[in-house]
């Protein structure tokens, strides 16, 4: 678990510092503020590695005088809180860490917004000190070519194999009858939108003239080979996916230590809604916390923590009823005089998606589209500045009116407002 972050001369403001939620933490933002970024410092202050390879640079305006530095206080897989400061290295350019055994804080996968993964897991990912063997890679980072068919892609030994990708292990899992594949249709089945499109895998069939057998999703109108389902499928299939193969695999490995499963649990998600419909959206976090807390570690689970990015009101209107002030907190990225700023914001209930955008989190005047908010900014402008509709101007009425009639439908909320105003105005006449 990580619990605090202060980032020094690095990414998009001079300073930016967040201590999170225990359980759920929920950043939202403008576009090219540092969502991203901040949950790549996360990973990192987790796992001693960088996600994928990108390590950060700064800028050139920065000097040795005033060097960048990642300070972090982690919940290690122990219960142990440390605090740790990796300072940037000029000479080298490279990021100090310091020597010996990383204390990673349980297990942490960080679904990457590439369609990605990253996963770390403290029974194979642990370097022993002095063990000339543990030249053992501190995370796994997987392409989306790689979370499906496997890592590395063109492995010939079998002891080289890191993953078999989801399009192997499903079948094995399913032959082996050993649980995990029933775990993973329970996962699937939680994270659905709903009864009538409860996610499903089905028998596997032949595509094409390809020796390998292909899963298939059960959909409501037949099954599809799960290479061609459609996007948002597939996102909510590689998600579940990594997460069972991630905790099956660290318990494996645990028993082969003969050391206890961790008992902690760290998820990083970038935009949680990315290819989600909306009724996808409204349900997604709320259920991905309940596999994580009933499904996934109902027998070993101390300490579960997500952290995720997101651009959609629908999402944070959806953990709304579960949202607890002790373990939650939200974040707003914001520029402020050209200066970027990370806030943590009160969680307040907005109710309806329209009232989420107009909140802290999204800062926008309405939920209306421009053209809309612009004639209904005119017409209130035009309403206060001429108070009695007999003395105003009717051909500034009927331009205002015409605007009304062409962005806004014919039940829209805002028409109570307006029509008593003109009607009044054609009565005077």
């Amino acid at each position: 678990m990580i619990k605090k972050l202060h980032l020094h001369n690095i990414g998009p403001a001079p300073d930016l510092e967040a201590e999170f939620g225990e359980r759920l933490n929920v950043i939202t933002g403008d576009n090219g503020l540092g969502k991203t970024f901040l949950l790549d410092a996360c990973w990192y202050a987790l796992t001693e590695s960088w996600p994928n390879g990108g390590a950060f640079y700064p800028s050139p305006e920065i000097t040795k005088l005033d060097p960048p530095f990642i300070d972090s206080s982690i919940t290690s897989n122990v219960g142990n809180e440390m605090a740790h400061r990796v300072a940037f290295h000029f000479e080298s350019q490279s990021w100090r860490n310091r020597r010996g055994r990383p204390q990673l804080s349980g297990l942490a996968i960080y679904a990457r917004i590439d369609g990605g993964f990253s996963v770390c897991d403290p029974a194979r990912n642990y370097l022993v000190d002095g063990d000339k063997e543990a030249q053992r890679r501190r995370a796994f980072h997987f392409s989306q070519a790689e979370v499906w068919r496997g890592q590395p892609l063109d492995a010939v030994r079998t002891e080289d194999i890191v993953c078999n990708g989801l399009l192997r292990d499903v079948e094995n899992w399913r032959l082996k009858g050993n649980g995990v594949f029933d775990l993973l249709q329970g996962v699937l089945r939680t994270l659905s939108a709903g009864e009538a499109e409860t996610l499903k895998i089905g028998e596997s069939v032949r595509v094409g003239l390809s020796a390998a057998d292909i899963p298939t999703l059960v959909m409501p109108y037949g099954s599809v080979p799960v290479t061609h389902a459609a996007s948002a499928v597939r996102r909510i299939l590689a998600l579940a996916y990594l997460i069972v193969w991630a905790w099956e695999e660290h318990k494996r490995a645990a028993a082969q230590k003969r050391e206890e499963p961790t008992r902690r649990l760290v998820l990083l998600l970038d935009e949680v809604e990315a290819h989600l419909h909306p009724k996808w959206q409204r349900v997604f976090l709320p259920a991905l916390i309940k596999v994580a807390e009933s499904l996934l570690m109902k027998d070993a689970a101390e300490s579960i923590q997500i952290i995720a990015t997101t651009h959609a009101p629908l999402v944070l209107g959806s953990v709304e009823s579960l949202w607890d002030d002790e373990k939650d907190q939200l974040f707003d990225f914001d520029l402020e005089d050209g200066r970027v700023e990370l806030e943590a914001i009160d969680f307040v209930k907005h109710g309806s998606a329209e009232h989420w955008l107009s909140s802290d989190s999204f800062d926008l005047p309405s939920g209306y589209p421009l053209a809309a908010q612009a004639a209904i900014e005119r017409a209130d402008a035009f309403m206060a500045a001429n108070p009695d509709p007999a003395t105003a101007d009717k051909r500034e009425i009927d331009t205002i009116h015409a605007a009304l009639r062409k962005a806004l439908g014919g039940d829209d909320e805002y028409w109570p407002y307006w029509t008593p105003y003109r009607d009044q105005r054609r009565l005077a006449r």
